[in-house]
C-alpha cells in the first residue's frame, strides 16, 4: 500500500514539475520533472520481479521443447 502511494506521489510530482516549466520556470520544472521522472522508471517492476512473466516463460520454454 505504501508502495503505490510512493508511485503515485512521483508521478504528482512529475506533473506538478510540467506545470512549472510551463507556467512559471522553465528550468526549475524540468528539473523537478526529470529528478522524479529517473526515479519513477527505477521503481517500476523489472522482469525479474515479474512472476506471471515467469511461469509464462516457463510454459513457453516447454511449450517449445513439444511437453505439455
Amino acid at each position: 500500500m505504501l508502495y503505490s502511494i510512493y508511485f503515485a506521489l512521483h508521478f504528482a510530482m512529475i506533473m506538478l514539475g510540467v506545470i512549472l516549466a510551463i507556467h512559471f520556470d522553465f528550468w526549475l520544472g524540468f528539473i523537478l520533472a526529470t529528478t522524479f521522472g529517473i526515479k519513477f522508471f527505477f521503481m517500476l517492476p523489472s522482469v525479474d520481479q515479474n512472476e506471471r512473466l515467469r511461469r509464462y516463460e516457463r510454459k513457453h520454454q516447454q511449450w517449445l521443447k513439444g511437453n505439455k
